[in-house]
């Protein structure tokens, strides 16, 4: 029973074509790691991807990539193998994982949902029953008192989401400190 703060996390955020996981396609990737219960910026990073089609012109007032950024990103096997290489003995951590699953699975990384934990369960957990109703980014920096990020940049929400996690936690650690399997379990992806 490995306590949170003793293991290595890695906070994932994509930038996307579509909110649907079946017909997204990657445009940019964010992380940021977790070392010893601290935010590690200095291990994490920024990439474009290259799509391999259009970037759909009602995704660009969320996302503001171009064509022209995307063309001239990085290959999605190289995203693929570059994430797999900083999340190995890592736990995922992401916001609505369901989205970041999906793209890691394009990019050729299958990654089991019982070694992930999402940001947006955990906070229903945290919450409860009567918490509140809406559970984006945003309005969680917001009720938690966490810097606002600007919405919809990658490695922004990757970093505004590792930081969400430590008030989560914190939150949960009022009653007792929890461990990776406590985490993976009141947050696995749905």
């Amino acid at each position: 029973m490995t306590v949170w703060q003793d293991a290595g996390f890695l906070v994932v955020d994509f930038e996307t074509t579509d909110a649907n996981p079946r017909q997204a396609r990657p445009l940019s990737a964010g992380w940021v790691a977790i070392v010893n219960g601290r935010i590690r910026v200095a291990d994490g990073g920024y990439t474009l991807i290259a799509s391999d089609g259009e970037v759909p012109v009602a995704s660009m007032p969320f996302h503001r990539l171009l064509p022209e950024d995307v063309a001239a990103g990085t290959t999605p096997a190289d995203v693929g193998s570059i994430l797999t290489a900083v999340l190995d003995g890592r736990t995922l951590v992401a916001h609505g994982a369901w989205l970041e699953l999906a793209m890691l699975r394009r990019l050729g990384v299958r990654w089991p949902r019982n070694e992930t934990v999402d940001t947006m369960q955990l906070a229903r957990e945290v919450e409860g029953e009567h918490g509140h109703r809406d559970l984006t980014l945003t309005a969680l920096a917001r009720r938690y008192e966490l810097p606002v990020p600007r919405a919809h940049h990658a490695f922004g929400d990757a970093l505004a989401t590792a930081q969400l996690l430590l008030a989560l936690v914190a939150r949960l650690g009022a009653r007792r400190s929890p461990t990776v399997d406590d985490l993976r379990r009141l947050a696995r992806p749905r």
